[in-house]
């Protein structure tokens, strides 16, 4: 599977949504999200299950605020 490094979370605090970027893709999260450790934890879960991978990220996953 892809290099944990090339997985980027982008929360933006105005609207509480989450864009996952991945492998040269862009998965706009379905929710909104109170905090940004929130919207981590859904993107841990959709990289476990929508993406495949085994062992979701981190917490050494980039975190952009915009």
């Amino acid at each position: 599977m892809e290099n944990q490094s090339e997985i980027q979370l982008h929360f933006d605090v105005l609207s509480c949504r989450a864009l996952l970027c991945c492998a040269g893709k862009e998965y706009l999260l379905p929710d909104t999200y109170p905090s940004r450790e929130a919207a981590h934890a859904a993107a841990q879960t959709f990289v476990r299950e929508k993406l495949g991978f085994k062992d979701p990220p981190s917490g050494d996953v980039a975190i952009w605020l915009r």
